[in-house]
């Protein structure tokens, strides 16, 4: 959770909670916020 907020304040961008619990993985951190950090 900590995490997720971290990366949402960083990279300025807002993950629903839906979708912060399916990041289980770096990998899955990473490629989510190449989707979404434009």
């Amino acid at each position: 959770v900590e995490l997720i907020m971290e990366f949402e304040k960083e990279f300025n961008i807002s993950i629903p909670d839906e979708q912060a619990e399916t990041i289980t993985t770096v990998g899955q951190a990473v490629a989510y916020l190449e989707e979404h950090a434009k």
